[in-house]
């Protein structure tokens, strides 16, 4: 959780050359890679050292004799490597313990825990030598594990992920602490609206598959499991010919393809499960099911039974979901959204898995507030019959089911199929840009069809549908007895809701049709060596961003990548929150997102369908420190899009239907930040930082009156006293011709216009002294957010030394607070972070982190010391060498698309920096010293603001004693 919001700041792109004499630099002795002694079986195999399924130019996939699939996939954007390994050993497949997520407990043991060769603190020097971004995820399917790095440590990556797969020890003070982690993640679970209405929906949507249960499984099952299962479990399902070894990035295919198979050539292929899923009984009857959540409005799922992947219909419900929630041109958006205003959001998907059958679902927000139900004082002998919230959710619902029945009914036109397969195709041009998402697509794609390339075959397979088709899916599909019904409800204030508990097993498993599924390897071989290479193989070739200034003073960057068929176009305008006037926090933010609901040409449909037609996006919103707005689409439109993109900036005529349609859809969002519990934390702790009269008090969404009383006459005002050449920077970057891009934004921008105004006047924000905040929450957890500082501005020269100590203090698992307040067998809380808030004005050190009330105290303490210790230790060699390595990577890692690459140059212009500042950034940080640590530690670490949000109480002062110096500050007061 390192890092921050873009809008308070990003560094620009590091130039490759001097990114590899860096890294030179870092290069500290890493342990070489161990010799398979002691894994799971040391049975020598004969025969060849792999098998070729597939072999191009960028790309060589084998199996290895133990029958594990290796994919070796270059990519040479940015000098990163993403390696992965994937386990078919999701919570479907944990056959006795189905039901107690032990598949999950299992990776958060195995992922950097201590093998047969390293102790975990082996293991993690490692991962801080290389810089190394690691982390782990469990689906319902498979469990994933990465390592992120730059290109001179793919190595130790490789063999690091090796060594956690094959030689895991499981030990008792690992499994302890993991254990209590994993409660921590229960009750953030608990009062997460998405995890909740999840479960929810997989409780509904099967009544015999593994599939209903959730992946972290039920709490008091949870507890059950012993260090012994997962041992156990970890013998019987890590084995070569269940896993998928993935690497992309700036590699040697071939030399990646010869270390793992060296490293797995005494590893042997162990006999699997046979597994079988129950056949699920069809629906034939409407299902409804409701839950409670700590939210402002009401949430809608509607769902039918789908297909599996790639069987019949399924390509048919993909463009149909599409067509009726995909974009702002939309039937539902149009309808339910923004004709009857009935939800404040709304979306279509379509989930098949290639296991079994998915659903195909439609869901959103209603538009209706807890605040306006406990309002109502409307006398009625049947309360629930009038109770508001009740009859917005029907009333939505009843919208949605009718535009699923004239779709039934009447089917599509050819015009919102031809939409919805460029949106689908530009989509597909846009998702694996990265190395890390080039790896999991891959992934994916061969696990579900054994096909690498399985997402451009389908790109060109939905342009054979036809709308006849897409009304025979809709009729055999989305019909009313098979309906399921879902909503989640605000819960009453004060209430907690209870976690989700087994169901009742109302149909025996055993008593159903049995589906056999096979997880070994071997049949996933034969398919990747029969498909057919698409030939879309990807060849970069890049030039730098060049700088040229409009006579009006528009400062326009361009960049060239063939990184993608596909051009990224921003703009920037200095300001952001920081320039809506003190009573109209939240202006800038409105003005922004209604740029494209209309200009003096152009309808908000009109803009839409352009867009939508196009499989674009365009859209404009507001930041801390900028007004932005952004477009991305494919490479032969960038013309068009620019064309539009000018218009909406330039010629806004901020419509007053479409306001009005707009303005409570915003309110709704201000209102929808505290959902979560992060949402919530966040908005206490700027209340209580920045104060009521600083523009940063609230979100960049403002305040809530505010919006409420703002008018589209005002937005227009705005606009025109807003807009200023001199002040803005268009950042485009992409498959283009520089010179052509030039000229038409000359033609295009010319007449932006260049006032002659006075400077903005920054408001500089006053820190508070050091105190102690305490808040309460219906969510079932404690969550802590510190600020120390005051901090620095983006320019200011300690920039680089914060951003630096943030990682020496909080680097997921060797960052300080991380063993602190996570490792060394505490198991205190889920999440951890640190990260600098920044921008035009001065921002903060932020610490953040959750825990159970009971233990709040001791993390604040530990959290404490560790602060501390950073103001009056100086850091060994290592510790530092980590934190520099682990700059390097996330500076890298965060600027490989085009999106990224548009977005870093325009902000290091508007900050001032200019297009040479990632160099003299780069050298800033290769020249700090552990004093200098210590010195940004003892300057900046200061003046704490810290912010307890609980839903039990704590007794003040047992955290006044665990944090001395916010204790100290109120003795002084």
């Amino acid at each position: 959780m390192t890092g921050c919001n873009a809008t308070f700041g990003r560094v620009p792109l590091l130039t490759f050359t001097l990114a590899l004499s860096f890294m030179t630099t870092l290069m500290q002795p890493v342990s070489k890679t161990h010799a398979d002694s002691g894994t799971i079986d040391d049975a020598p195999l004969a025969g060849q050292r792999y098998r070729t399924l597939q072999d191009r130019p960028d790309r060589l996939i084998v199996e290895l004799p133990n029958r594990m699939i290796v994919v070796a996939q270059e990519l040479k954007s940015a000098p990163v490597v993403s390696a992965q390994v994937y386990v078919k050993t999701g919570s479907i497949y944990e056959q006795e313990h189905v039901g107690a997520g032990l598949s999950h407990f299992l990776e958060h043991l195995l992922a950097g825990g201590a093998t047969k060769t390293r102790k975990e603190t082996e293991s993690n020097a490692i991962l801080g030598q290389i810089g190394g971004q690691t982390n782990a995820s469990t689906g319902m399917d498979t469990v994933r594990y990465y390592i992120n790095t730059t290109r001179p440590y793919a190595t130790e990556a490789i063999d690091l992920l090796s060594d956690w797969m094959k030689n895991s020890l499981i030990t008792q003070n690992d499994y302890e602490r993991e254990r209590s982690v994993i409660q921590r993640e229960f009750e953030m679970g608990d009062g997460d609206p998405g995890r909740i209405f999840w479960k929810l929906t997989q409780q509904s949507r099967y009544a015999a598959h593994p599939a209903r249960h959730p992946t972290i499984g039920y709490l008091d099952e949870f507890l059950k499991i012993s260090r012994d299962e997962i041992f156990d479990f970890y013998k019987r399902m890590y084995v070569p010919n269940n896993m998928i070894f993935i690497v992309t990035g700036d590699i040697d295919r071939r030399k990646v393809v010869d270390q793992v198979a060296d490293l797995w050539a005494g590893v042997a292929p162990h006999a699997l499960p046979k597994l079988a899923f129950p056949v699920e009984p069809s629906i034939t009857s409407p299902r409804s099911a409701s839950g409670m959540a700590d939210i402002e409005r009401p949430r809608l799922r509607l769902a039918w039974p789908g297909t599996k992947l790639g069987d019949e219909h399924d390509y048919a419900l993909d463009l149909l979901a599409t067509i009726l929630g995909d974009g702002e041109s939309s039937r539902l958006v149009r309808s339910v959204r923004d004709a009857k205003r009935l939800m404040n959001t709304v979306t279509s998907y379509n989930q098949s898995m290639h296991w079994g059958e998915g659903f195909f679902g439609i869901e959103g927000e209603v538009a209706v507030s807890r605040s306006q139900a406990i309002a109502s004082t409307q006398p009625a002998a049947d309360k629930s019959s009038q109770d508001p919230i009740a009859i917005a959710v029907e009333a939505a619902k009843a919208a949605v089911l009718e535009q699923v029945a004239l779709v039934r009914d009447n089917g599509v036109t050819e015009d919102e199929l031809a939409r919805a397969k460029r949106q689908i195709t530009a989509s597909h041009a846009y998702s694996t840009q990265t190395a890390h998402a080039l790896a999991e697509r891959l992934a994916d794609d061969i696990i579900a069809t054994g096909d690498p390339d399985y997402m451009a075959r389908y790109v060109r397979s939905i342009q054979d549908v036809t709308p006849e088709q897409i009304k025979a899916a809709a009729k055999r599909f989305l019909t009313p007895e098979r309906l399921l019904s879902l909503t989640l409800l605000p819960a009453p204030a004060g209430t907690r809701t209870p976690p989700l508990a087994r169901p009742a097993q109302d149909v025996n498993p055993a008593s159903l049709p049995q589906e056999p599924a096979d997880i070994d390897n071997a049949p996933l071989a034969k398919r990747i060596a029969a498909a057919k290479d698409t030939g879309d193989q990807r060849i970069l070739s890049s030039e730098p961003v060049r700088k040229v200034v409009l006579p009006n003073g528009l400062r326009l960057l361009v960049g060239r990548s063939s990184l993608v068929p596909a051009v990224a176009i921003q703009w920037y305008q200095t300001g952001g929150q920081l320039i809506d006037p003190t009573g109209k926090e939240g202006t800038a933010n409105a003005m922004a997102l209604m740029l494209s609901k209309g200009t003096k040409t152009r309808s908000a449909i009109e803009i839409a369908q352009t867009i939508d037609n196009l499989g674009a996006d365009l859209g404009g919103s507001c930041g801390a420190n900028s007004v932005y707005a952004r477009a991305t689409c494919l490479k032969q439109d960038w013309k068009t899009i620019l064309d539009l993109f000018a218009d909406v900036m330039l010629n806004p005529s901020f419509p007053d239907d479409e306001w009005t349609r707009l303005q409570p859809r915003l309110l709704a969002a201000i209102d929808r930040q505290t959902d979560s519990w992060g949402g919530e934390l966040g908005k206490a702790f700027r209340q209580n930082y920045f104060g009521s009269s600083h523009p940063w008090s609230v979100s960049a969404a403002g305040k809530r009156d505010v919006v409420a009383a703002l008018t589209a006459a005002d937005l227009r005002a705005f606009h025109a006293s807003f807009l200023a050449a001199p002040d803005s920077v268009l950042s485009i970057v992409g498959d283009v011709d520089p010179d052509e891009v030039v000229r038409q934004v000359e033609k295009l921008f010319a007449k932006m216009p260049a006032p002659q105004k006075p400077a903005v006047r920054l408001p500089v924000p006053t820190p508070p002294g050091a105190s102690l905040i305490q808040t309460q929450t219906n969510k079932k957890l404690a969550a802590v957010q510190i600020g120390l500082g005051p901090g620095v501005t983006r320019d200011h020269p300690d920039y680089a030394s914060i951003t630096l100590l943030t990682h020496v203090l909080s680097s997921f698992p060797t960052g300080w607070l991380d063993q602190a307040l996570r490792g060394e067998q505490t198991g205190l809380v889920y999440v951890v972070g640190s990260y600098q808030v920044t921008g035009l004005v001065p921002g903060y050190v932020a610490v953040i982190f959750n825990a159970k009330p009971p233990a709040v105290a001791e993390a604040l303490q530990k959290t404490s010391d560790v602060l501390n210790r950073a103001r009056t230790e100086l850091v060994d060699e290592a510790t530092l060498a980590r934190a520099k390595a682990g700059v390097l990577t996330d500076e890298f890692m965060g600027k490989q698309s085009n999106e990224d690459r548009a977005a870093e140059a325009a902000l290091q212009e508007m900050y001032g920096l200019g297009l040479g500042e990632s160099e003299k950034f780069l050298a800033r940080i290769q020249s700090i010293t552990p004093e200098d640590l210590r010195a940004t530690a003892k300057k900046y670490l200061t003046n704490p603001v810290v912010v307890v949000m609980t839903n039990e109480p704590v007794p003040r002062a047992e955290l006044l004693k665990a944090f001395p110096s916010a204790a100290s500050a109120e003795l002084s007061k």
